[in-house]
């Protein structure tokens, strides 16, 4: 929900030129908002593959961070930390439409993909 929240009028991304899109051959960066199950680690990996270069990985709120809740279930590896190239974490659970602009702000304003190096 918060995520589908950032696309409302009320944070205007689009005018910032941020884009949601379904497919992963368009994106530069990558939102993991949940935690990491054995059944979709190798989706993550694929859609991580099929990204163009100069892409970016997010994990945000507490369970994508380390498993939150979550962690010690049979089905559920964990959280991306430690298992993947996190680019930026965006702590919160679940973490509020703002600090998910901030992270993101702070992600493509320093060292993003969109950065121009």
């Amino acid at each position: 929900m918060e995520v589908a929240a950032l696309d409302g009028a009320a944070y205007a991304l689009p005018r910032a030129g941020v884009r949601f899109v379904t497919t992963p051959r368009l994106a530069d960066v990558l939102l993991v908002t949940g935690p990491l199950t054995r059944a979709m680690a190798p989706v993550l990996e694929a859609a991580w593959h099929g990204m163009p270069d100069r892409k970016a990985l997010v994990a945000v709120g507490a369970c994508a961070i380390d498993g939150g809740p979550f962690g010690e279930n049979y089905a559920v590896l964990g959280g991306l930390e430690g298992r993947a190239p996190l680019d930026a974490s965006i702590p919160g659970c679940p973490p509020s439409p703002a600090a998910i602009v901030a992270g993101l702000a702070g992600l493509l304003g320093a060292s993003g993909p969109s950065s121009s190096a």
